[in-house]
């Protein structure tokens, strides 16, 4: 091995490292958000996928402790699975009834196949990252549009989630058309380069992506809490009520019905039925009528 694919190694292999420990940082963090949260919805993925990632990472870190095979398919692919898993979760953040699978289950099958025939075929080729690249950046296209129909905080702000995943595809794009110039054929200085950024590509995805998604569920909690405790200011204090027939007055000093007054300053709605007090009175005016008065 010479000097310099020596060093590449180890700059690759302490890049992995930091990796591997923003990633447990960043899924630790998912984690207590998801076990303090409601157990359920959309962060059970991220926090599936950032284990996913950092497991993905561990597996790079060990490459040289690994067999060919795996140390050239199972890390790669299983980026590949935790991308797929967001895609998941930000069709699910969206609020779809029905979450189509296709797309993510497809990738990660065309994906390992891919590996697999490059691994025996042609592992040197350059088509290998080159399909590697369009295939991530498929998925953080999708997931993308995906959270372009969940609520605003999720894409609105130049920090939002939905604005990393669109960088992260711009990335791949970008690096897929650099492996694919004629230069670099014949320049190793400009395949190390882009090996090397693509590695520390992903630190600032992961840091970009979670700590967004964190951020946008906490403001998109905090405007729940802001809008139930507006709820709770505007039904507190006095109504003044007709004792006669019931009805309240709002601010603008109409009477309206109670039903009608708290579906439009609230989002209770009633049902109207009868009490058994009411049924029973009822049932005696009615047994009180004669025949000849029905």
């Amino acid at each position: 091995m010479s000097l310099h694919s020596m060093g590449l190694e180890l700059v690759e292999t302490v890049i992995y490292l930091t990796n591997t420990l923003i990633c447990v940082i960043l899924a630790v963090l998912v984690t207590d958000a998801w076990f303090r949260g409601d157990h359920k919805g959309s962060l059970l993925y991220w926090m599936i996928a950032a284990w996913v990632m950092f497991a993905a990472d561990v597996l790079f870190a060990s490459r040289p402790l690994l067999s060919p095979v795996v140390a050239r398919i199972l890390p790669t692919l299983l980026v590949t699975v935790g991308q797929a898993i967001l895609l998941i979760g930000a069709r699910v953040n969206s609020g779809q009834t029905k979450v189509t699978l296709v797309e993510p289950i497809g990738a990660v099958v065309l994906h390992a196949v891919l590996l697999t025939v490059f691994h025996f075929l042609a592992p040197e080729s350059p088509l290998r990252r080159v399909s590697n690249g369009l295939i991530w950046a498929t998925l953080a296209y999708l997931s993308y549009r995906g959270l372009r129909q969940s609520p605003p905080v999720f894409w609105r702000s130049y920090t939002a989630p939905a604005k990393a995943f669109m960088a992260h595809a711009i990335f791949h794009l970008v690096r897929t058309v650099l492996v694919l110039l004629p230069l670099s054929s014949t320049s190793e200085a400009l395949n190390t380069f882009v090996a090397i950024l693509g590695d520390l590509e992903v630190s600032f995805f992961m840091v970009a992506l979670f700590v967004g998604l964190l951020l946008a569920h906490l403001k998109q909690r905090n405007e729940q809490l802001s809008s139930a405790l507006a709820e709770v200011k505007t039904l507190s204090g006095l109504l003044p009520i007709c004792a006669w027939c019931k009805k309240v007055r709002d601010d603008d000093g109409y009477w309206q019905q109670v039903d009608h007054y708290f579906r439009n300053h609230s989002k209770i709605r009633f049902s109207h039925g009868m009490c058994t007090d009411c049924a029973d009175d009822f049932r005696k005016e009615a047994e009180k009528l004669q025949p000849s008065d029905l």
